[in-house]
């Protein structure tokens, strides 16, 4: 009798101090003061919604409140460590939608497209050439990592075939545009670190091994193998993925710029809509933070206006996503001045580019997960 007694006092001993830690998260949840943004997640934290009568007969407030408990809760970046422990040690291969492959490459899925707007993007870049058919216009698709590096997928991993995907695209825009391949190029350094480990861009060495092989294509007539030099910016780099999975946090890796060996590479590079004007290619205070890879362009906007010293009489128009930022350095030696127009952000249209600045040249470099899930191009290119 006496074993029971000690056995029941001992549970609601436990019960009592459960119940007294959840009273004091609780308290702690309340009295805590929010924060605006989750450095370790690299984002923005939902912050307290306000109560309506329509959000809260709509069911919206508590969608919201639920969204606001989980970012601010106390202690969030300590469970969510223990949380990826423990799924790792039970073998997960995935984490919050991240591919957790082998050796430690981090991958994104390969993202199916809306077909109704994947017709409308082609058919959109296809009417903007046959408009301006006096103006090459060449399209780049950069595959991503789980496309190249397949051999790092995790243990029976499955993804969606990329390589068709962009084959498609390349039919359905025929012989309105230059199609320049990136697979076949990317396919030969396999070996070599084409892809950060703990994000979803191309390295510099990725885009540089591209830009050798597609020079001829882009209207550039000289070897660029050793016309430019590659220099360390930083190798303290973690990048979104790390962030969004909780994998690799500790990770650090390289980024490198890559700057003409000879020559002049003097820039006025105009953030027009910010109506900022700087002389560099690279904004050295984003080293500081955590979105270091936004050292290229300064990270994502709606239009950019390069000039260059190039004795190049030509004009680009880059249509783009953020893969495009470390890619830009190779063309300023070669085009008077490039237009970096990023539709994610830009209202305008094409048109107003065309008629604003006098392009000789277009290029639309996205990376294919983007291209596929971009409801943005067909709008820029069409005005609708």
């Amino acid at each position: 009798m006496s074993g029971r007694k000690r056995k029941g006092r001992t549970e609601s001993l436990i019960g009592k101090i459960f119940i007294l830690l959840l009273f004091f998260i609780m308290i702690l949840n309340f009295v805590m003061p929010d924060k605006e943004q989750s450095e370790q997640e690299n984002r923005v934290l939902e912050t307290r919604p306000g109560l309506t009568l329509s959000s809260a007969v709509s069911g919206d407030f508590m969608e919201q409140w639920e969204s606001y408990m989980s970012d601010q809760f106390v202690g969030r970046n300590l469970w969510r460590s223990i949380k990826v422990g423990l799924d790792r040690l039970g073998g997960s291969r995935m984490e919050n939608g991240v591919l957790i492959g082998k050796g430690g490459q981090l991958m994104e899925e390969i993202s199916l497209p809306d077909q109704n707007q994947l017709n409308d993007n082609v058919a959109a870049i296809k009417s903007f050439a046959q408009t301006y058919s006096d103006i090459p216009t060449r399209v780049m698709l950069v595959p991503d990592a789980a496309c190249i590096l397949s051999a790092r997928l995790p243990a029976f991993a499955t993804v969606e075939d990329q390589r068709q995907m962009f084959s498609m695209v390349e039919q359905e825009l025929g012989d309105s545009v230059s199609w320049i391949d990136t697979i076949s190029v990317l396919n030969k350094h396999t070996s070599e670190k084409l892809y950060y480990k703990t994000d979803h861009h191309w390295t510099t060495q990725g885009a540089f091994y591209v830009f050798r092989e597609a020079a001829p294509a882009l209207g550039i007539d000289e070897d660029v193998s050793d016309k430019f030099v590659s220099y360390t910016v930083t190798d303290k780099f973690n990048g979104v993925l790390a962030s969004k999975s909780g994998v690799g946090l500790g990770e650090k890796e390289q980024i490198d710029i890559y700057v003409p060996a000879e020559g002049d590479d003097d820039v006025v590079v105009n953030y027009v809509d910010e109506a900022r004007k700087t002389t560099s290619l690279y904004d050295s205070s984003k080293l500081e933070t955590r979105d270091k890879y936004g050292v290229f362009l300064g990270g994502n906007t709606s239009v950019v206006d390069i000039k260059t010293v190039s004795t190049s009489q030509r004009r680009l128009l880059l249509v783009k996503d953020s893969f495009a930022d470390c890619f830009v350095p190779f063309l300023t030696p070669y085009f008077r001045e490039i237009v970096v127009v990023d539709p994610r952000y830009y209202s305008g249209t094409m048109t107003d580019i065309m008629d604003t600045y006098r392009i000789t040249d277009t290029l639309i470099l996205y990376s294919g997960n983007t291209f596929f899930t971009d409801n943005s191009i067909s709008g820029v290119f069409t005005g609708e």
